[in-house]
């Protein structure tokens, strides 16, 4: 005995931890939690409200996308915290086979005002299939989500969406009465630690230290990861990143004989309406409208000038006048040259010259004092790469001239059986931009179909996968590269990749 205690001195003078579990099993409890709010959004009609109908609709057909929303607050005993939770909700009939639940990255929302155009935006898929019981209840399990933030009692949000094109999914809503969606939660108790010298016992693990040493590496305050997020699975952006959706688009080229607008109304019904357009100049920005106004939505808008034609101030009129003429309505993130870093590897002009256009190009968009503009600079994602030998801030004119961070982001590995880890790609790039408290977005999105991939599915998980992550990582847009164009045909010609991208822009 004497020796044990000897050996819990020693433990106590250099700080190390031991636990004392509980005798008892730790307590669960549990609640049926009925929902607080739900209703539908349907593409096709963008500004109908829908949430004060007794059911709820979910479908993906090409004339018409409906998803579900329902919002939940959940208020935890004290002592305990959530273990489980299983979304449960009541269809009128047995409901098709390609159902998921999302999170929601936002619980700001009241059935009353929920449209499509209002919609908060979609983030992870959560669980696997649901179950369906004999009487077509189907559980969801959503023990994966974080709450989003607000005051009082925990609140939850969920988007049930069916990817079916031709089976409708129809559930009962909270106006119901019986059948009406819950949320079935177990909490667990939280178990007391005992504490010597101020400091938790225990190696981390919450187990006991069986032999009554210090832990390796033990401190007498807790480490903390400072890359650790504030939420659990999810990103931690830096604060100047704008709350909202991430924005879904593509940069096209009209087909033979079809204007520009022609070609956006194209595009739009193809992937049931886009929020951005990528749109390139190859010299001067033309007059607006131009194709950068045409759709009349955000645009990441870019022009060339040869450096030097900057710094010799020929150009600073046009360019005055063009971002005084820009619209007011819409975001307009315009782009100096982009993908830069093979010109100037090249000798086409120098970084210094890059950098110093840059700066006098801020100016002139400056001086229209127009909040809608942003000066986003564009640059491969190879550029970030150890093996490309470049440093992607040479090609940076600095925090005070560039307000967003945009990356052109593709799969050039056209033979490997597999497409690459889409979200590694993603974050890769996202990584960089929140490092240096830039928003960021996708500017262009890429890869062809590869061998084997037949029907298409195959890169259809990985736009999927992109998205998600892009989503994640809280990017202002992504905009698909959807044009046959030198290395590659990049186009999204086979079904399921034009269904990925279309539900993508649905999120």
């Amino acid at each position: 005995m004497a020796a044990v205690v000897a050996a819990c001195i020693g433990v106590a003078l250099i700080g190390a931890a031991i636990v004392f579990a509980k005798d008892d099993p730790p307590e669960t409890t549990s609640q049926r939690i009925p929902v607080g709010e739900d209703g539908y959004v349907v593409r096709e009609e963008p500004d109908t409200v829908f949430g004060g109908r007794d059911t709820l609709v979910s479908v993906a057909r090409a004339d018409y996308y409906a998803v579900a929303y329902l919002k939940f607050q959940v208020t935890t005993p004290a002592g305990f915290r959530v273990q489980s939770m299983s979304l449960q909700l009541q269809a009128d009939a047995k409901p098709p086979a390609s159902l998921q639940v999302r999170s929601v990255l936002s619980s700001d929302w009241n059935e009353k005002e929920l449209s499509y155009a209002t919609r908060p935006g979609l983030g992870e898929v959560l669980g696997g299939e649901p179950t369906v019981s004999a009487g077509n209840l189907v559980s969801f399990d959503v023990s994966a989500a974080v709450p989003t933030p607000g005051q009082g009692p925990a609140r939850y949000s969920f988007a049930v969406t069916n990817a079916s094109d031709s089976e409708t999914l129809t559930l009962f809503a909270g106006e119901h009465g019986a059948g009406a969606p819950a949320l079935a939660v177990t909490f667990i108790e939280i178990q007391d630690t005992e504490t010597l010298d101020g400091h938790q016992r225990g190696d981390g693990s919450g187990k006991p230290n069986p032999s009554g040493t210090a832990s390796p590496g033990a401190s007498a305050s807790p480490s903390v990861d400072p890359s650790a997020s504030v939420n659990p699975g999810q990103p931690n952006p830096p604060g100047n990143i704008p709350a909202g959706r991430t924005l879904c688009g593509v940069g096209f080229i009209p087909k033979s004989g079809e204007t520009y607008a022609q070609g956006v109304s194209r595009v739009d019904s193809l992937y049931g309406g886009l929020e951005a357009f990528r749109t390139f100049y190859t010299g001067a920005p033309a007059a607006w409208p131009g194709n950068a106004g045409k759709a009349g939505r955000t645009v990441v808008v870019s022009f060339k000038y040869n450096p030097k034609e900057i710094l010799g101030g020929s150009r600073d009129s046009y360019l005055r006048n063009w971002f005084a003429q820009a619209p007011r309505d819409r975001d307009v993130y315009w782009v100096y040259y982009h993908e830069p870093e093979d010109n100037i590897e090249a000798g086409v002009f120098t970084a210094a010259d890059y950098r110093a256009a840059w700066r006098r190009i801020a100016g002139l968009a400056d001086a229209a004092g127009n909040p809608k503009l942003h000066a986003t600079l564009v640059l491969m994602d190879w550029s970030v790469f150890p093996q490309s030998g470049r440093k992607w801030k040479d090609y940076y004119a600095g925090s005070d001239v560039i307000d967003v961070l945009g990356w052109d982001v593709y799969n050039f590995n056209f033979t490997n059986p597999k497409y690459p880890d889409a979200a590694t790609m993603v974050n890769r790039v996202a990584t960089v931009s929140k490092a240096e408290g830039k928003p960021w977005g996708i500017a262009e999105l890429g890869t062809a179909k590869l061998p084997g991939d037949t029907s298409g599915s195959g890169r259809a998980a990985w736009l999927t996968d992109a998205g998600n992550a892009s989503i994640r990582g809280g990017a202002l847009w992504v905009t698909y590269f959807d044009v046959d164009f030198t290395r590659a045909d990049w186009r999204l010609l086979d079904a399921p990749s034009q269904k990925a991208w279309r539900g993508f822009c649905d999120a």
